[in-house]
C-alpha cells in the first residue's frame, strides 16, 4: 500500500523549468520527501514490534534488524544522491528506485515477520 502511495506521489511532480539551480531545488525537494516517506514507512515497523507498551505483533528482533537494514539503505541512498547529476531526471529515478526498494522490503518484513538477510538496500 505504501509503494503505490509512493508512485503515486512522484508521478504528481510537475515537470521543472531547465535552469540549473531548479533542478538543484528539485533533487532536494524529492531527497527531502523520500526520506520522509522511508521514516514513516520506518515508524511503523517499530510500531507493529511495540504496540503501545506491549508486546506487538512483529518480533522486536526482526524489526529492530529491519530497521537498522534501513538505515544502512538511507546511508547509501545519502551517498548515491551526491554523485547524481542535479537534474530533476537523475533525481526522480534515483528517489523512485529507492523509494520502491526500501518500501517494498518494509512491507516484506511486516507481512512475513521475516528480514532478508541481504538488507534492505538488496546487496
Amino acid at each position: 500500500m505504501a509503494v503505490m502511495l509512493f508512485l503515486a506521489f512522484l508521478s504528481l511532480i510537475a515537470p521543472a523549468h531547465a535552469d540549473w539551480q531548479q533542478g538543484q531545488r528539485d533533487c532536494a525537494s524529492l531527497r527531502i520527501v523520500v526520506l520522509q516517506l522511508v521514516g514513516d514507512w520506518s515508524k511503523e515497523l517499530l510500531f507493529a514490534s511495540r504496540d503501545m507498551n506491549a508486546n506487538g505483533w512483529l518480533d522486536v528482533n526482526v524489526a529492530n534488524t529491519a530497521f537498522k537494514d534501513v538505515q544502512i539503505a538511507v546511508m547509501h541512498f545519502d551517498h548515491a544522491y551526491e554523485d547524481v547529476p542535479k537534474n530533476r531526471d537523475a533525481c526522480r529515478e534515483l528517489a523512485m528506485q529507492f523509494g520502491m526498494t526500501v518500501g517494498t522490503y518494509i512491507e516484506w518484513v511486516m507481512g512475513t515477520g521475516m528480514r532478508s538477510e541481504r538488507g534492505a538496500a538488496g546487496r
